[in-house]
């Protein structure tokens, strides 16, 4: 009977070890299919890590711009294989341009877009926290979420939190807000190459603490030799040079006056047509900070030798000046006097980076300054001052699109690639100078529209009506028979 009973045991067991086997096998998750792994063409190995290897055509198209320097970006821009003949520094002014100002895409773009370095404005809020802001007050990059205007250093970070971001093209308030000044440094950090600088501006006037305060988030997030500073106030910078012996500090000096004019000609000219700015014309902040004969008055050029030495003696050799283009334009042997005394000069704009290049193009290499803070690509000033994407005709393309990128002109803009595509099969293509043009004749004459709109801005020609002539000339005149009475 006992083992009868123990056979009976033993045959359960058996079938509880069974069934919970079936049940364990029944339970496990079906196995995940294999991700493709995506091979990077061998003819594409040479590219960038950032290169678009996917896609039709995409090795002819690749190798058609590579022929020019050239390579397509996985974030569609078009960037330079190389710009080892680009012999000037060039600074993204308040980061990349295409982005909204003091965002953290605006610092990471211009990082990936292979600027030498990138400039950020920085500046005290009420409770000392240090934000990454240009304006003094609210309203046109930034907007706070009930329509109020704030200055800056009226205001807490939490009332700055609650700032929203303005799209440049469009104007619209964005779903982002404006970043502190140590989320700007950890971004630049998390994206910079080893040889890319951060150009801070300070733009408060404040005391050696809190200057300590920032400098040691600088060094703690970047590194030494990874970030400089720059500020129109000399004793801002005299008080950093105490804090940090080493650094490269770079003295603004004030823009031109007759620059000063034609941004206020400039701007009282865009209020005529823009509701936002009419409301606002009276707060326009370099309007009202310079009326342009109190800043004649006061402005004060340091291009001189001896204005050199001093400001020299001031900040120390590692230093530099920061020109208005048209103040370096009047003052070309300011670089000369100020190489002789260990710094450094750049120049800005205050009206236009096409003003701002079209200058540059009139220097030639020797007298072209140390670097450039511009509202422009790398691409754009490599090309324009080097011609450092001429094609050099290496590569026979075998694609529409390769055929078509190696017909383009040396003036062709690939900063509008995505636009100049569309025009591949009329022969058309954009101009870095030009605008629309035919590829193998003169550019197209756009008639001007005094009233901006978004396709213009894109570079595309405003299709207008014909005048009608209104003259009375010779006429015809057609006389229909008339039906006779009944």
């Amino acid at each position: 009977m006992t083992s009868l009973t123990f056979a009976l045991k033993l045959c359960n067991l058996i079938i509880v070890v069974l069934l919970f086997s079936l049940t364990g096998c029944k339970s496990l998750p079906a196995p995940s299919p294999a991700k493709p792994v995506h091979v990077i063409p061998l003819e594409l190995a040479h590219l960038p890590a950032d290169a678009t290897t996917q896609g039709l055509n995409i090795i002819d198209t690749q190798l058609s711009l590579g022929d020019r320097n050239l390579y397509l970006a996985n974030n569609g821009n078009i960037k330079m294989l190389s710009t080892t003949e680009c012999r000037l520094e060039i600074s993204a002014h308040r980061g990349d341009f295409r982005q909204p100002e003091s965002s953290a895409n605006a610092i990471k773009s211009a990082l990936q877009d292979n600027y030498n370095s990138v400039e950020i404005d920085v500046m005290l809020l009420k409770d000392g926290t240090w934000v990454n802001h240009h304006d003094s007050q609210t309203g046109r990059a930034t907007v706070y979420y009930t329509g109020e205007r704030f200055k800056l250093n009226r205001m807490t970070f939490q009332e700055f939190a609650n700032l929203k971001l303005r799209d440049k093209q469009s104007n619209n308030l964005l779903d982002q807000r404006p970043i502190a000044a140590v989320e700007a440094f950890k971004t630049f950090a998390a994206y910079r190459n080893n040889n890319q600088q951060l150009n801070v501006e300070i733009k408060s006037d404040t005391n050696g603490q809190k200057l300590v305060e920032l400098d040691n988030m600088l060094r703690k997030y970047i590194g030494l030799g990874g970030f400089y500073y720059s500020a129109a106030d000399q004793e801002t910078l005299y008080k950093l040079r105490g804090i940090n012996p080493s650094v490269y500090l770079g003295f603004i000096q004030g823009g031109h006056p007759t620059s000063i004019e034609k941004l206020t000609a400039d701007l009282r000219k865009g209020v005529k047509n823009d509701a936002y700015y009419l409301d606002n014309q009276h707060k326009l902040e370099l309007v009202g900070k310079y009326g342009t004969k109190r800043y004649r008055s006061r402005y004060k050029d340091y291009t001189a030798t001896s204005s050199l030495s001093t400001l020299q003696k001031k900040l120390g050799r590692n230093s530099g000046i920061h020109l208005d283009i048209r103040s370096y334009m009047q003052h070309p042997s300011v670089k000369y006097h100020a190489h002789q005394l260990g710094m450094k000069v750049y120049t800005y704009s205050l009206n236009g980076s096409e003003y701002h290049q079209s200058q540059l193009i009139k220097l030639t290499a020797d007298q072209l300054p140390d670097g450039a803070i511009v509202d422009a690509t790398p691409y754009t000033i490599c090309q324009r001052l080097y011609h450092a994407a001429a094609p050099a005709k290496h590569y026979t393309p075998v694609s529409h699109l390769g055929r078509y990128i190696m017909s383009l002109p040396q003036d062709a803009d690939f900063d509008r690639f995505n636009e100049m595509r569309g025009y591949q099969n009329e022969g058309y293509y954009l101009s870095l100078d030009s605008g629309l043009a035919a590829i193998n004749s003169t550019p197209i004459k756009v008639v001007p529209n005094n009233i901006p709109t978004p396709l213009l801005e894109h570079g595309f020609p405003t299709i207008t009506d014909e005048k009608i002539d209104n003259d009375t000339g010779e006429t015809i005149i057609l006389r229909l028979p008339q039906r006779q009475a009944k």
